[in-house]
């Protein structure tokens, strides 16, 4: 299915719908979770993904998957001084269980499956497990007692787990040598305060 992001950006406001942005937390998720492989890579050079991520203003990187792995390990795994990408690091400064178990809890209310080897309170589970909801509320009548409780765990999970990440994509942006790390940094802050401004109290 072929995300549609508006017009040049990552939604476009006017026209906004939730299986759009459902597709971008998807596609944002993979980016995260692990590293770019050899059958993403030749997947991200067809159609639909060569769409997707022309609007979302990440091209294909003409690096070896090598030197993917190499940049991804360096900024998100270690062996030192990396940019964990998990929510009770950045929020805590260590790794604990609270916000794992609170996003396991989320997790419950639709049967999601946590993949190997990814924890629960990693960005692109968080972003993923995200996309499950929206596309949840999008399958939903809005006006009707379903569409309005799946319309506030989405909100709810929102506000829990994907408020965070600021401090770890600006530090991303800044240290990423290869661009499509550099660039997926700043389109997420960039979606994740889109998505901020539309779910917040003041917008319900």
């Amino acid at each position: 299915m072929t995300p549609s992001f508006g017009s040049g950006k990552l939604i476009d406001s006017e026209s906004r719908d939730e299986e759009s942005v459902a597709n971008v937390y998807s596609l944002l998720a993979r980016l995260w979770i692990q590293e770019l492989d050899a059958p993403f890579l030749k997947r991200m050079a067809e159609e639909p993904l060569v769409s997707a991520f022309s609007q979302l203003g990440l091209t294909q990187p003409t690096e070896s998957v090598e030197q993917l792995a190499i940049e991804y390990c360096g900024l998100f795994i270690g062996p030192k001084n990396a940019l964990l990408p998990m929510q009770s690091v950045w929020q805590k400064t260590q790794l604990d269980s609270q916000s794992a178990s609170s996003v396991a809890k989320f997790a419950e209310l639709i049967g999601y499956v946590l993949p190997a080897p990814a924890l629960w309170d990693h960005l692109g589970v968080q972003l993923d497990l995200m996309s499950r909801f929206v596309s949840a509320n999008h399958f939903q009548n809005d006006q009707n007692e379903e569409g309005a409780v799946a319309s506030e765990v989405a909100n709810a999970f929102f506000d829990r787990h994907l408020n965070w990440a600021s401090p770890l994509l600006l530090a991303t942006s800044q240290r990423a040598c290869l661009p499509v790390y550099r660039s997926l940094a700043e389109i997420t802050q960039q979606f994740l305060a889109m998505e901020r401004a539309t779910r917040s109290p003041a917008s319900l």
